[in-house]
């Protein structure tokens, strides 16, 4: 199942996305689900912060003043401003920036922290948390990639089965677009049938999600030298995974294991407005019920997370966010060529978008899941769940005006 790294109690989220996914989900999952993403978005939020301050304050030997960024054009303005190095693919990107700024996806929302140095500051490198739809999205996407496979396995299947039947190799068969047509949505029932008897997810490998926490560096040779010796001193930190990219996007990018400092994060609670947030959404009753909660959360949860460090210089940084690499970009073409569209695949999405969406909504009421993967929706009726859990206003035969 799906397990996001950068969370606590994790093991624990991914069996309730599984039950929703087999629509087993209960009102009391509903709340479990309420309390471990909002709890997880507090605690990812105070322990990347305090990582973050460490990692820039060792690197360059003072406390970096930072800045908190609600959208990408706060992050692109000040990486596009006073530029620690020149040559002609900088000066064009920077041209075309200042030129055009509305083609650079500057309104697109960011949760982040800008860590800066110098007079006038300049971009020494950010913290950013994945934005809860961008979670749910791309949950959705290794689900769908994994109904995928298995489809497609099972309609391979099925012309076996028929070659057989007509005593022929199967690299003989010739199938009709028809034949194959049906095979195809033969196999997709044979799928959901696994699904709705509750054998899907039994059978479903972890899928492992480490990058809803990242942290960017920029760094020139020297910094990242000094990188190396800090990671080696760091007896709380070890390299899971690591890539060096190269071509339209380079960097250094790892997937790094943490143990969390849990003493410095239960003296860190939830209070004045992220209390009531989470009051007002249905977490708890009341701030001493919240804070409780909360302790126990921490409390019983693995005491590590794994995140994304990338390291990058600055051409290609500014290739990440107006370039050749632009993130935004990258986004749109990864949900335009999605191979899979079909019902499955459409649930699927629309599942963990309102799975998520609820967990964050002032909704505490819960009857039964609004999307199981038997049924068939319009666009129109996903629309329609997600204000009612904002309580927006609904006639009998659909939204009001």
């Amino acid at each position: 199942m799906i397990v996001l790294g950068s969370f606590l109690r994790r093991e624990e989220l991914a069996e309730l996305l599984g039950r929703a996914l087999e629509d087993r989900f209960t009102s009391e999952d509903a709340l479990r689900l309420k309390a471990l993403v909002n709890f997880n978005a507090f605690a990812a939020r105070t322990w990347s912060e305090l990582f973050a301050a460490e990692l820039f304050r060792d690197l360059y030997a003072i406390q970096l003043p930072s800045r908190q960024a609600s959208w990408k054009g706060t992050l692109k303005d000040l990486i596009a401003s006073n530029p620690p190095v020149m040559n002609p693919r900088i000066e064009e990107l920077l041209a075309r920036y200042q030129q055009f700024p509305e083609d650079f996806y500057r309104d697109t929302p960011y949760d982040g922290t800008i860590f800066t140095v110098g007079e006038p500051p300049c971009y020494a490198g950010s913290r950013r948390i994945k934005r809860v739809r961008r979670i749910a999205e791309k949950s959705a996407r290794r689900l769908v990639d994994y109904m995928y496979d298995q489809i497609r396995q099972r309609a391979d299947e099925l012309a076996t089965e028929r070659a057989d039947r007509l005593g022929i190799p199967k690299d003989q068969l010739i199938t009709s677009l028809e034949e194959m047509d049906a095979e195809f949505s033969h196999a997709e029932r044979r799928v959901l049938k696994s699904i709705r008897e509750h054998l899907f997810v039994a059978a479903m490998p972890h899928f492992h999600i480490d990058d809803v926490v990242g942290v960017r560096v920029l760094a020139d040779p020297g910094l990242a030298d000094r990188f190396q010796t800090w990671l080696a001193d760091r007896r709380d930190l070890s390299i899971v995974d690591e890539k060096h990219f190269s071509g339209k996007f380079q960097g250094r990018n790892m997937v790094v294991a943490y143990r969390l400092p849990l003493d410095r994060l239960r003296g860190v609670v939830p209070s004045g407005d992220a209390a009531e947030r989470m009051i007002s959404r249905g977490v708890a009753s009341s701030v001493p019920e919240l804070q409780s909660m909360y302790l126990e959360f921490l409390n019983r949860s693995e005491g590590h997370v794994r995140f994304e460090v990338l390291l990058i210089d600055y051409e290609h940084l500014l290739e990440s966010e107006i370039g050749r690499s632009m993130h935004e970009a990258h986004v749109l073409e990864q949900r335009e060529n999605q191979v899979y569209k079909g019902r499955l695949a459409s649930n699927v999405e629309a599942l963990m978008n309102w799975l998520f969406a609820f967990a964050l909504s002032p909704s505490t009421t819960f009857d039964e899941l609004p999307i199981v993967m038997r049924g068939t929706y319009l666009p129109d009726y996903f629309d329609r769940i997600h204000r009612r859990l904002y309580d927006y206003p609904h006639g009998p035969h659909g939204l009001t005006m």
